[in-house]
This record gives structure tokens, C-alpha cells and sequence, in this order.
């Protein structure tokens, strides 16, 4: 069976997508599967990364692959494979782009499908249907930018105007957060209305539509959901604790001091509360495949929905291929699900 791994891309989490792919090429049972590593640079140039894969190591962050042969006609190309695994985070991967692509070309692939990846990419629109489905998530408004005009709901306001409402409407410190993200970039902790400007100006260098959240003050809770035979599985569940005030990108893929606890140290009837939770979110957007749901779990226990991830990160030290190592299910064993899942949807 011929498998590309498809990773890179011009998504501002080009570097984790680099580490997380050469993880699954590193891990993957290569006598079962003949597997072409396809590389997308920044500017979405694809390569055949040509270096002998039983020679592929785990690539440091940063670290960009060599020894690349540009695809001339790469959606040609695309149709020589039994199946693509997606491993490109944010734009243009975990948005569905890609998978609209190949749903097109008819090409199997590993990953969730088109309309579900959109949406739970797009903080705004996962939150709002969660809500409407009693699923609880963080406190939060959100404004859009057209034009150079303010947009919050139905109208055009001004930038007094939308402090106004945010400071009523929500308690600092808050986050704000381009709509459309991953890895927890462009997103800013503020604590008080005279940061609103800076942390705004960072969001809007990645999304035109800005999401604002009150903090949840609780633990960081996260939990992986499978497709396996037809049935959902999840995993047992890990707590996130970050080295620097929330767990941004530079303290999840940078810094050392970051930690996880697998399993975490929850109450059994809270950890099962958490778990249909994550599975209940997962039919509601109509996921497939897998997801990494995170949570926020407070003092007075309140389960609070904060992020579901369609392709979460799969490098070796990733909390998703973790979370199911931990439930009895290797790195190794855990790509063959996810291909044989794919195959048979």
C-alpha cells in the first residue's frame, strides 16, 4: 500500500507540522506500508523528500527537511496514492482545505472531513455550536473586521464602542485570539484594558475575526478521541502543566520547563464526565477519524470545553499519541488504526 505523508505548508504551524510527520515517519511499520514523505514548502511548492525513510529521524524543531524533488503536477501526483495522511496543522490542512482536495480526487486520506475540519478550526463557530448544545465553554464575545470597520453582531461600531462592550460583557483578565489558529498562536493574555490594543494588533496579524474569552482559573485538562471499528474510544485523560502563564506555543514546543501529567490525578466520575463530554462534542461537530479535546477543569469541578483539535500534534512528545499510549495503544499501533479507519470510511 502506498501512503504519502503530506506535511509543511504554509500554515504558521509549518514547523510542528515538519516534527510531527517525521515522528509518524520515524514510528510507521514500513514493511506493511511503502511511504513517500511529500513535503509543502511555505509557499506550498510540493516535494518528494527523497531521503531513504528507513534513514529518517525525528527532525528537531526548526529543523526543515533536504534532499527535495519538486512535484511538477502534484494533484496528478496525488492520484498515484492508496492513501494521504494529512499532517498539515492549521491553514490549508486542518481547515479541510487539503481534505476538500482529496475528497475531490477521490484519494483516501487520514483526517477529518471537509465541513468538520472547517468548523472546529474557527474558534467562533465551534463555540456557538457547542453552546447551543449545552456544552459549556469560557465566557467570550467576538467582533469582525471589514474594511477597516468594526463589526460586532449586526453592527458597525467604533473602537470605544467595543471596549465599552467588552469590559461589561467580560471579566480580565482575558484572552484574545484570532478565530482561526492553531499551536495558541497570535493569542495574548490581558489583564487590563490598556493592553487591549497590542494583544488585538498581534490576533489580527493572523484572522480578521477576533474571539475575546474571560479566563477560566482551573486546571488544563486534555483528552483524545479515536475512531476504531466503527466504535469511538477515548483515551484516559492528561493535564497540561504549562511553564508559562497559559500554555502558549513557545511553552509547548520551546520550552523544557512545560510538563504533562499522564494519567491525570482526577476523580473517577469526573474523568468519565469529561470523557462522554469530549465524545459527545465530537458527534455534535460530526468529527471523524480522531480529535484531542481540551479542557478547562475548575475548583468547584465545571467542565469547560476550551479547544477540539482535528489534527492535534503527533510528535513523540505530543499529548494525543501519549494520551493513547497510555490507554494501551502504541505510537506504532495507533497509525495503523488511523490509516485502517480511513480506508474503510
Amino acid at each position: 500500500m502506498k501512503i504519502g505523508i503530506l506535511f509543511g505548508g504554509s500554515s504558521n504551524e509549518h514547523e510542528v507540522s515538519v516534527v510531527s510527520a517525521s515522528s509518524i515517519i520515524k514510528n510507521i511499520d514500513k514493511e506493511k506500508y511503502e511511504i513517500i514523505p511529500i513535503y509543502l514548502d511555505k509557499k506550498n511548492n510540493f516535494y518528494i523528500w527523497e531521503k531513504e525513510v528507513n534513514e529518517i529521524d525525528i527532525l528537531q524543531f526548526g529543523k526543515l527537511p533536504e534532499e527535495l524533488k519538486k512535484v511538477t503536477n502534484p494533484f496528478e501526483y496525488l492520484k498515484e496514492f492508496d492513501l494521504i495522511f494529512i499532517m498539515i496543522h492549521g491553514k490549508n490542512g486542518e481547515d479541510g482545505i487539503f481534505s476538500s482536495i482529496l475528497s475531490f480526487l477521490n484519494i483516501p486520506y487520514v483526517g477529518n472531513a471537509p465541513a468538520s475540519s472547517l468548523i472546529t478550526m474557527d474558534k467562533i463557530l465551534t463555540k456557538e455550536i457547542l453552546e447551543r448544545n449545552n456544552i459549556k465553554t469560557s465566557p467570550y464575545i467576538y467582533f469582525s473586521i471589514y474594511n477597516n470597520e468594526y463589526v460586532y453582531k449586526d453592527k458597525i461600531i467604533n473602537k470605544k464602542e467595543l471596549y465599552d462592550i467588552i469590559i461589561s460583557k467580560l471579566t480580565f483578565p482575558l484572552f484574545i485570539k484570532p478565530a482561526n489558529s492553531g499551536s495558541s498562536l497570535g493569542i495574548t493574555k490581558v489583564k487590563d484594558a490598556e493592553d487591549l490594543d497590542e494583544a488585538i494588533e498581534i490576533a489580527l496579524k493572523v484572522d480578521h475575526r477576533i474571539l475575546i474569552e474571560s479566563e477560566i482559573k482551573g486546571r488544563e485538562i486534555e483528552c483524545g478521541v479515536l475512531e476504531k471499528d466503527g466504535e469511538l474510544l477515548t483515551s484516559v485523560l492528561g493535564e497540561v502543566l504549562s511553564a508559562e502563564e497559559f500554555y502558549s506555543y513557545t511553552s509547548k514546543y520551546t520550552n523544557s520547563e512545560s510538563a504533562t501529567i499522564i494519567p491525570a490525578k482526577i476523580d473517577t466520575k469526573i474523568a468519565k464526565k469529561i470523557q462522554e463530554t469530549a465524545m459527545n462534542a465530537f458527534r455534535i461537530l460530526d468529527c471523524h477519524t480522531y480529535s484531542r479535546c481540551d479542557f478547562f477543569l475548575t475548583n468547584d469541578y465545571k467542565i469547560i470545553l476550551n479547544e477540539i483539535n482535528t489534527i492535534p500534534g503527533f510528535t513523540e512528545i505530543s499529548m494525543y499519541p501519549k494520551l493513547f499510549a497510555a490507554s494501551g495503544i502504541s505510537y506504532k499501533e495507533l497509525i495503523d488504526i488511523l490509516i485502517n479507519n480511513s480506508l474503510n470510511k
